[in-house]
């Protein structure tokens, strides 16, 4: 039975449909894998220099061994810096915990003069509509130490993973040589651009982060507020979220300077700060820094962020935007795939970019004949 007129284009959108689904399938399921195997690639290829200097005087397992220590030591001391500040919020959580009684009842007698309520009324009803919050934080807190613990056990691979992915860094080399250039194109090349991107944006994240949270650290410290490298840190880590870090960011010292000062105007001045390092950053850290190293425009951001997050949570929002940079290098390089490229980006192409795909293009129609 011959097929009907269009039934190409239903069979291709058929195959398209089938090959999306199944792609989120091992995406989800496979996620544990997927993730140690993402995040050890964007390291690898941050400390592709450092392998390849280290190189030169030793061995290549060894050179691969020293970048992977030197990661190992900075995680191990931001780790370190993080549980010196937890540690000293530990000490003074009775002291905030008086303050913040006090700023309740505060509030309860403010609630007394501006409605009906009484203070027992009052109570009744914050006891009734708390307890399910109560109920619903012990919960979360167990998760998050049930958590924890799966973060760590995920983690730990990473190192493993990184190392010998700079140790066989010549063999995938080697590997998309052989893989020669196809008919879309040459495999190696866009892989080469791949690293490229990835490295330029994990050190331009790296880099923000550690600018964003120094000025906010800085600057609530000259406010007096306590735990300022603590929450500077915290608004770095945030930061690296788009669009939903910035606004979470902004109530943490809000919140530590309402608990901790006696005047109100020191929570104004700690949003204050924040607002001027976000504008600092959107206008001129991340620009410089980052660049147009990942050029996606914000719909595409935003599309990938809740994506990436339904499949991956929290670390699937922070891996989003370099994902989708890498899918968008493949679709710029791939001819039949240069709509969507297109699609995903905002900027306008340079000349050498220009040069890059006539070149695929070149290599494809020979590759063609």
């Amino acid at each position: 039975m011959p097929f009907a007129p269009g039934s190409d284009t239903l069979q291709r959108y058929v195959y398209t449909l089938v090959a999306v689904v199944l792609t989120v399938v091992v995406l989800y399921y496979g996620r544990d894998l997927i993730l140690q195997l993402v995040v050890s690639g964007l390291f690898a290829f941050l400390l592709l220099p450092v392998a390849r200097a280290s190189e030169k005087r030793l061995p290549r397992w060894a050179g691969a061994l020293v970048a992977t220590l030197l990661l190992v030591l900075l995680v191990l001391g931001l780790f370190f810096v993080i549980g010196w500040q937890v540690a000293s919020f530990g000490k003074e959580l009775p002291v905030l915990q008086e303050r913040f009684a006090t700023k309740g009842e505060w509030m309860l007698t403010w609630l007394e003069d501006q409605t009906d309520m009484d203070r027992r009324a009052q109570i009744a009803w914050f006891n009734e509509h708390l307890s399910g919050v109560a109920s619903w934080g012990g919960q979360a807190a167990v998760k998050l130490f049930q958590g924890t613990g799966s973060a760590l056990a995920a983690i730990a691979p990473i190192p493993v993973f990184v190392f010998l992915l700079l140790l066989l860094k010549e063999r995938f080399r080697t590997f998309f040589t052989r893989l020669g250039t196809t008919r879309e194109g040459a495999v190696l090349e866009v892989m080469v651009r791949i690293s490229a991107l990835s490295r330029k944006y994990v050190q331009g994240v790296f880099t923000v982060a550690l600018i964003f949270g120094s000025l906010c650290a800085i600057g609530f410290a000259l406010i007096g507020l306590k735990y300022a490298l603590l929450l500077g840190f915290l608004l770095a880590v945030l930061n690296v979220v788009p669009y939903v870090g910035a606004l979470l960011g902004s109530l943490l010292p809000v919140f530590v300077a309402l608990v901790t000062k006696d005047s109100y105007s020191a929570a104004i001045v700690a949003l204050a700060v924040v607002l001027v390092v976000q504008a600092l950053d959107n206008n001129f850290i991340t620009p410089k820094v980052v660049g147009s190293s990942v050029s996606i425009n914000p719909l595409a951001s935003l599309v990938a962020l809740i994506g990436f997050g339904m499949l991956w949570g929290v670390a699937g929002m922070l891996l989003a935007i370099p994902i989708t940079g890498m899918l968008k290098v493949v679709c710029d390089s791939v001819p039949s795939l240069e709509p969507w490229g297109y699609l995903l980006g905002e900027e306008i192409e340079t000349p050498k970019e220009k040069r890059f795909h006539i070149r695929f293009k070149r290599k494809a129609a020979e590759a063609k004949k």
